[in-house]
């Protein structure tokens, strides 16, 4: 997890050997905040296969739903990798308790980012794609 103005970001890897396993490894540099707002949103799970537009069914499509579990609203942005080690970034603004955001890649290899921000934060920037793709 790293901290990009306030806002978080969570690495989680899956075993290849063992489909059903993912190790998420944190890492938090807070500067100036109160709240961690990472600790809003939780994985609520993860599946393999399932429908893409391109590719029909996939078994290597990778899906991942995070869940705002505070009562306060949070922005999320969040990053699932694909084979080819570029990143496909969604992203879900005001989100209320209970909410969840999907995030997938239609050839994915279990690992995902994630970074939350206070919902309407302006002054905390989500790192672009672009940034994404090259830092991680």
């Amino acid at each position: 997890m790293l901290l990009f103005g306030g806002a978080t970001l969570l690495l989680s890897f899956t075993d290849s050997d063992n489909d059903n396993s993912v190790y998420e490894d944190v890492l938090l540099i807070d500067y100036n905040s109160e709240t961690d707002w990472n600790d809003c949103v939780k994985k609520g799970s993860s599946e393999w296969g399932g429908g893409c537009l391109n590719y029909g069914f996939s078994e290597d499509k990778y899906t991942v739903n995070l869940v705002n579990t505070c009562n306060n609203d949070v922005d999320l942005m969040s990053c699932v990798q694909r084979t080819n080690d570029q990143w496909s970034c969604f992203y879900r603004m005001d989100m209320q308790q209970s909410d969840t955001l999907r995030a997938y890649a239609c050839q994915g290899n279990g690992k995902y980012l994630k970074w939350v921000r206070e919902a309407g934060d302006i002054k905390t920037k989500f790192p672009s794609r672009k940034e994404v793709n090259e830092q991680y």
